[in-house]
């Protein structure tokens, strides 16, 4: 299966009203200086991102009798924000090698050749060169912040102060998986462009032009699994997902609260099948795990004794975790494992920990006066 990288992908799966919202903004010269990017991880907002950098990079080098960066009769004959891969826009922003395209990321820290968790200010020094590039050629400057989410203050507050005043013919292009960390200062002076997830059809064709080998038997496991996310159904099926889910199922079943040294195996046995695979990260199976508790108990909380169980013992689980706290207060739990998981992956938090706190959310009862 082909892995490839949100600069490197040409083709736009879904998310066909906001392309449109684009080109329309584009042929009237009315493209927001700043846009959000919104909805799930995984989703295509990144792909999407790089779609309408390259787009608006190659129209502006195309048009050879522009006013202004503008020709209204070269902008009418665009129907989509597709440019070719064998363009000199395309091989640029796919070797960053675009002098008007800068993308922001979390850096790597010298030191210990980590990641770091957060974009820091450091990480906005190039960014004060690059807008003050001359502007006066009509090109459009743009900036990539992969993801909002994951700055902290200072590099949030930096970027909220040129949003206030943004530079001439620079556009923002803020991805964001994660709503409830962006700033409401920052959301309010952007556009903002919503991604839902991908319908099943959507996913399957996604996967399949990746090249996945996809059995038909398993569809809908992995669009229940993944919830629409390519990122999610990729990693579902080139790992042990199905073990790692009887291995919740085998864990939940037996005596509550569940004995450490029992969550302790568990969570080696995964830590250890993540070391064989460096794409892997604990979170993403327990972002896993999430999502097939909650399509499964929602499904069995409506079937009247008529559910079908994909695992052993699955529908059994069920009626005790629904039995133990009600549907609504576990679902309200799910909703916790979920913000445990952004929250693990955006700070590096202790992953034993991450663990045992989704461990626990699933089976601790609330004390009761």
């Amino acid at each position: 299966m082909k892995t490839l990288e949100p600069r490197d992908t040409y083709e736009l799966i879904g998310h066909k009203q906001n392309e449109q919202f684009i080109l329309k903004a584009w042929k009237k010269d009315k493209i927001p200086h700043a846009l959000l990017l919104s909805g799930p991880r995984g989703v295509g907002k990144a792909t999407f991102a790089f779609r309408v950098a390259r787009f608006l990079l190659h129209a502006r080098n195309s048009d050879q009798n522009r006013q202004n960066g503008l020709d209204f009769g070269q902008q009418s004959a665009y129907e989509t924000l597709a440019v070719p891969k064998e363009t000199v826009v395309s091989r640029q922003v796919a070797n960053n090698a675009h002098p008007n395209l800068l993308v922001i990321q979390r850096s790597e820290i010298l030191r210990t050749n980590k990641i770091r968790s957060e974009i820091v200010i450091d990480d906005l020094k190039p960014l004060k060169n690059f807008i003050n590039l001359n502007a006066s050629d009509g090109h459009w400057r743009i900036v990539i912040i992969d993801t909002i989410d994951e700055m902290n203050r200072n590099s949030a507050n930096a970027i909220l102060k040129l949003l206030e005043e943004p530079p001439k013919k620079v556009i923002f292009i803020l991805i964001n998986n994660s709503g409830g960390r962006l700033l409401p200062t920052i959301k309010s002076r952007c556009q903002l462009l919503k991604f839902a997830a991908l319908s099943k059809d959507d996913l399957v064709f996604a996967l399949q032009f990746s090249g996945a080998n996809l059995e038909e038997s398993d569809i809908d496991i992995i669009y229940q699994l993944s919830c629409g996310s390519m990122k999610l159904a990729k990693e579902i099926l080139s790992s042990d997902f199905l073990e790692n889910l009887n291995d919740i199922v085998e864990l939940l079943s037996g005596v509550w609260p569940v004995f450490v040294a029992n969550s302790e195996a568990i969570f080696e046995k995964w830590q250890k099948s993540i070391k064989q695979d460096p794409t892997a990260v604990l979170e993403d199976k327990i972002l896993i795990a999430k999502n097939w508790l909650s399509n499964g108990l929602i499904q069995y909380s409506r079937s009247n004794g008529s559910y079908l169980a994909a695992l052993k013992d699955e529908d059994e689980l069920f009626e005790r975790l629904i039995n133990t706290h009600g549907i609504e207060r576990l679902l309200g739990r799910l909703q916790d494992i979920e913000r445990l998981v952004i929250r693990s992956k955006g700070l590096n938090l202790n992953k034993k920990e991450t663990f045992f706190t989704f461990i626990r959310l699933l089976t601790e009862q609330e004390n009761v006066d």
